[in-house]
């Protein structure tokens, strides 16, 4: 008489444990770069999306509307309210209508500080009215980590090095 035997032994088990553990430490590296290039891929979909919106804003009120770059983890959108009438950001007692966007991935330092602001013909001005540009990065490799704001355009990229290539 045969014995009918159904299920796994012990040994399959533990076979079937130790190749899931092995796939798994292998893929965990892999999934976390993964998750990290798309929240910077994200994020910087954001800010880019964000200076769009000050953009066209400014364009359809006719109020210079900017983003004030606080630390690399912080940036501040506002509307540009000129107490004084000199065409110049003279800081946040000039700003109105206040929006704080944290991030979770370092921008580049130099960007510390730095105020663009976008006039009624959507032109980008730096903190004293002049002409304004800036390249913002995430030094990390992503589908986009870097936007890059000209006087009259906004475009993502990917940063090389040293250059924002536009793509």
């Amino acid at each position: 008489m045969s014995v009918d035997r159904n299920g796994f032994s012990l040994f399959e088990l533990i076979v079937i444990v130790a190749i899931l553990v092995i796939v798994l430490a292998i893929a965990m590296p892999l999934l976390s770069k993964y998750l990290k290039q798309y929240r910077i891929d994200n994020e910087i979909n954001t800010l880019y999306s964000n200076l769009v919106k000050q953009r066209f804003k400014s364009m359809n009120s006719g109020i210079p509307q900017g983003i004030r770059f606080d630390s690399t983890l912080k940036y501040t959108l506002f509307e540009f309210d000129d107490k004084n009438y000199n065409l110049k950001f003279d800081g946040v007692n000039e700003e109105r209508d206040r929006e704080s966007v944290t991030v979770s991935y370092s921008f580049n330092s130099n960007v510390v500080g730095k105020v663009i602001m976008f006039d009624s013909d959507g032109i980008a001005r730096d903190e004293n009215w002049g002409i304004g540009g800036l390249t913002v990065y995430v030094n990390f490799p992503a589908n986009h980590n870097c936007v890059k704001v000209h006087i009259s355009r906004i475009k993502l990229g990917v940063w090389n090095g040293s250059n924002c290539e536009i793509k």
